[in-house]
């Protein structure tokens, strides 16, 4: 077999590169858990004044402050010792309402590392994970990954999009399913004090985190958090129904699209967020496709496939597909949003007036 050289190189380089990024992301989730780079934001610091700034062991401290400016995330001075984050990474690693910032990710790995000797007998064997092997690092990474849409998106696009906030105002009666801590219902109980809503979670550490967070909030009289799979049904009727990239994990999601419409209002509507993917594997090459790729292997289609589900996986709803089923399942018309994000894509399905 021939072999060509500058191709073998490239290719080596390109693994280096990834073997780089999967370190980084060990180094990075320890800076987010002991608050380093949280201090570091507050201006350059010598290893000995990071460490007895935070209480911790300078010879660590000084090795991960090594590892972070060889890889990129901060800047060293040689002539003081200092090291700085620059305000430029700050919202990526830092202020957890940026629409960019990526602590969540980093809180999440530990979640997947505990998973890895059972997922690989999966490989063997078939089946699937269920939620509950998957730790609490797991699921509050998530919260933090998905609180940034509550923050920036879900007021100042999402629902003026769909033209919903008249509704909400009105004090429509809602619903989120797949609400994991419940971020987006409280967010919405908030900033409409007549909305009453009702979220729905299969994993008990999320609805222990979403009931809390509703009584700190002030809102857990308008909103109740149930332990409920959609495949049985929903209470309803509603004026909206939210998942938040959750469709595609629903052990049958063309059922759920049904039993979402049957439990809406006539005339009530379906916001749906669903990862940006196209219809084939060509059309998702690339960076973001082997994100999403390795997501849906890791936690996406194997906890549908636990449920002896369809295992659409992450890539499984591409706009045709939402599209068919929202058709299938009774909607009178499915819009995709203007929402202009290189992860996600928006769509409402309205439900036919009376």
């Amino acid at each position: 077999m021939h072999i060509d050289p500058s191709k073998q190189q490239q290719f080596v380089d390109h693994a280096m590169m990834d073997i780089k990024g999967g370190f980084m992301m060990l180094m990075a989730h320890i800076g987010d858990r002991l608050g380093l780079f949280r201090a570091l934001a507050e201006g350059p610091m010598r290893s000995e004044e990071l460490a007895g700034a935070l209480g911790l062991q300078e010879r660590y401290v000084r090795e991960w402050l090594a590892a972070m400016a060889c890889g990129g995330y901060l800047e060293y001075t040689p002539d003081t010792g200092a090291f700085h984050l620059p305000p430029e990474h700050a919202p990526v690693l830092v202020d957890a309402e940026s629409p960019v910032f990526f602590g969540g990710i980093y809180h999440q790995l530990p979640g997947l590392w505990h998973i890895l000797p059972e997922l690989k007998e999966k490989f063997r064997h078939g089946g699937g994970i269920p939620l509950d092997r998957y730790t609490r690092d797991w699921w509050e990474g998530m919260e933090r990954v998905t609180a940034t849409w509550s923050e920036n998106f879900l007021m100042q696009e999402w629902l003026p999009q769909a033209g919903l906030l008249e509704q909400l105002e009105d004090g429509a009666h809602i619903a989120d399913v797949g609400c994991g801590k419940g971020r987006a219902l409280i967010k919405l109980a908030q900033d409409f004090p007549r909305v009453t809503a009702v979220g729905y979670e299969l994993s008990d550490i999320n609805l222990e985190g979403a009931r809390r967070l509703a009584r700190e909030a002030g809102v857990d009289n308008r909103v109740r958090f149930h332990k409920h799979d959609v495949h049985d049904g929903l209470s309803g009727p509603f004026d909206v129904v939210f998942t938040f990239d959750a469709a595609h994990d629903f052990q049958d999601p063309q059922e759920a699209f049904r039993l979402i419409h049957d439990a809406l209002r006539d005339g009530g509507s379906y916001l749906l967020v669903e990862y940006r993917v196209g219809d084939r594997l060509e059309d998702n090459l690339g960076p973001t496709g082997a994100l999403f790729y390795t997501l849906s292997v890791t936690y996406c289609m194997t906890t549908s496939l636990c449920l002896h589900g369809k295992g659409l996986g992450t890539c499984g709803l591409p706009e045709a597909v939402v599209r068919e089923m929202a058709e299938r399942a009774g909607f009178r018309t499915v819009t995709a949003l203007p929402f202009d994000h290189p992860l996600n894509k928006v769509y409402v399905a309205t439900k036919a007036a009376s």
